[in-house]
């Protein structure tokens, strides 16, 4: 692409809010170190030396548009503890207004993952969550709260990581709304609910879900083309990314199948790179790109993140530098 394409993109990424809808959480890191074995169980024991913490899961999309300028509406589910303070705090930090935070309050912990780590290995992890599915009352009480955000969002993004937010009726209502409005709506699939994703503009599983999904694996490209046209139709969504690892990623509409090298050199850790992938990939169309153009511009910011150690996220001039000819 253009250097001056992507800067009149970029320009555009921050005129209007992006609202990111799903299950948001803590990511805590614990490091320490391992110089004993404890008397009780044979178990390391880790002596705490720093701990540091994110938002993750859904929060971890926020973090890549805020990283890139945009501003963003959070919509999710909290409960009434100190780590709900904790979030949104750390939102705010981002970045964030307090008042495009909308969260339902629920009696519920919220989520956090904690991850221990000694010696530069992770030693375990802890969850704290309650998967339970939202319900109708919570459903109605997220919408209305998103009326007004829904009106003047130019995009929306369903970020879905099986903790109990995303369910069939607020895809459906989300999907309704967003029609009437020309909201572009994006989705990054669970694979428990990839069945629920219909009538969205893009879907972007990488190809283990989009596998698991059809009962089968996808390999090769003809194998991608074959079962993305499955999911296309099926879902009768409009398009459909795969991402594929060192393969690259593959853009799948109804009339066509394009595959897109990876642009990687190295790779270090893959995590959050999907959150990455969809972020770019809707404000590029969001802000009146082509579809070759996300995938274009997304693969260069997965490819920047996959560099690095843990969610990272990238920034508007890494990726100007980055993707531009």
């Amino acid at each position: 692409m253009r250097k001056e394409r992507i800067e009149q993109l970029l320009q555009e990424f921050h005129r209007r809010p992006i609202i990111v809808l799903g299950d948001f959480m803590i990511d805590e890191y614990i490091f320490g170190q391992v110089e004993r074995i404890s008397p009780e169980a044979p178990v390391p024991v880790v002596e705490q030396k720093r701990v540091e913490r994110i938002p993750g899961g859904a929060g971890n999309v926020v973090c890549n548009l805020r990283s890139l300028g945009v501003p963003v509406v959070a919509a999710g589910i909290s409960g009434f503890d100190d780590r709900a303070r904790e979030l949104e705090k750390d939102l705010i930090d981002l970045g964030v207004e307090q008042g495009k935070i909308l969260f339902e309050k629920l009696d519920r912990p919220t989520t956090r993952k904690t991850r221990i780590f000694a010696a530069n290995q992770q030693v375990c992890r802890l969850d704290l969550e309650d998967r339970t599915p939202i319900h109708s009352k919570t459903v109605e009480s997220m919408l209305g709260r998103l009326d007004s955000a829904l009106n003047e969002s130019a995009a929306i993004i369903l970020s879905d990581y099986d903790k109990g937010v995303i369910v069939p009726e607020l895809i459906d209502r989300i999907v309704e709304r967003a029609a009437k409005n020309s909201t572009y709506v994006s989705v990054d699939p669970q694979v428990t609910h990839f069945s629920q994703y219909r009538n969205v503009d893009i879907l972007t599983p990488n190809h283990h879900e989009a596998g698991r999904f059809l009962l089968r694996e996808l390999k090769t490209d003809e194998a991608v083309e074959a079962g993305g046209k499955e999911i296309l139709e099926r879902l009768n969504c409009r398009s459909l990314l795969i991402t594929r690892g060192e393969k690259g990623m593959s853009l799948i509409e109804p009339d066509r199948t394009r595959h897109f090298p990876t642009v990687a050199t190295e790779v270090f850790d893959v995590t959050g790179a999907g959150d990455t992938v969809i972020s770019v990939f809707t404000l590029v169309m969001a802000s009146g790109g082509t579809l070759e153009e996300a995938v274009h511009l997304s693969n260069y910011a997965a490819g920047l993140v996959i560099r690095r150690i843990g969610a990272a996220t990238v920034r508007a001039e890494e990726l100007l530098g980055a993707a531009s000819e």
